[in-house]
């Protein structure tokens, strides 16, 4: 062992010495001899243990109502958003089923949250961007937590020219098949996005080419 080892060994058990007969000397007052052992870098008693543990199973503060209000209302500048799917993004937030319900309601009252005219709105999308029949219509409504039941009596005329509309964009690419696969696989297509068994033989008969067919 070298002297600079030997030194630095000699002045740590000192160091030791001098804070165990101190603390000896206050065994009268254990609180003052803790606290004393802390600021000297003595390792911690088991009741600070204890005190660290309370503290990281403390709770989080729970989240507010204005605090939950203003995570809806970041939400729905981002796009127009039904109620329960504001109540999902509570949720995830750690808000209180009490705080969800107070914040949902008075954003209903104040008309920022409105299931009605959003499924209006959104159907109205539906049919008009992806074409979809009023079935397909209802369950991308239910995916969002919207009630069907709240929209318009449908068009059945207008759902119809969709259906034909959807057949005959489709049929297009579909050059390279033979009549019956071709027709099978519409007819798969126009059920998937939502149209009735009539109106998806009926668009199927309007969507066939006229004219002879080369191949």
């Amino acid at each position: 062992m070298s002297d600079l080892e030997r030194r630095d060994r000699d002045r740590r058990l000192a160091a030791v010495t001098e804070l165990s007969t101190w603390i000896a000397s206050k065994e009268d007052d254990p609180v003052e001899a803790r606290t004393f052992a802390r600021h000297a870098g003595w390792p911690p008693s088991d009741d600070d243990a204890d005190e660290r543990s309370e503290a990281v199973d403390e709770p989080a503060e729970a989240i507010d109502e204005e605090a939950a209000r203003s995570i809806a209302l970041r939400a729905l500048g981002r796009r127009a958003a039904s109620r329960q799917e504001l109540d999902r993004t509570l949720e995830r937030r750690e808000v209180g089923p009490e705080v969800r319900d107070a914040v949902l309601d008075r954003l209903s009252s104040e008309g920022l949250v409105d299931d009605a005219q959003l499924a209006q709105d959104y159907a109205e999308r539906l049919r008009e961007r992806k074409r979809l029949g009023e079935r397909g219509v209802a369950a991308e409504l239910r995916k969002r937590g919207l009630d069907a039941a709240a929209l318009e009596p449908s068009d059945e005329d207008a759902e119809l020219q969709r259906a034909v509309d959807a057949a005959s964009e489709r049929r297009r690419r579909m050059g390279s098949l033979d009549d019956a696969t071709a027709e099978r696989r519409l007819a798969g297509f126009l059920q998937r996005r939502g149209f009735g068994g009539s109106a998806v033989r009926i668009a199927i008969e309007r969507s066939r080419p006229t004219g002879p067919r080369f191949r």
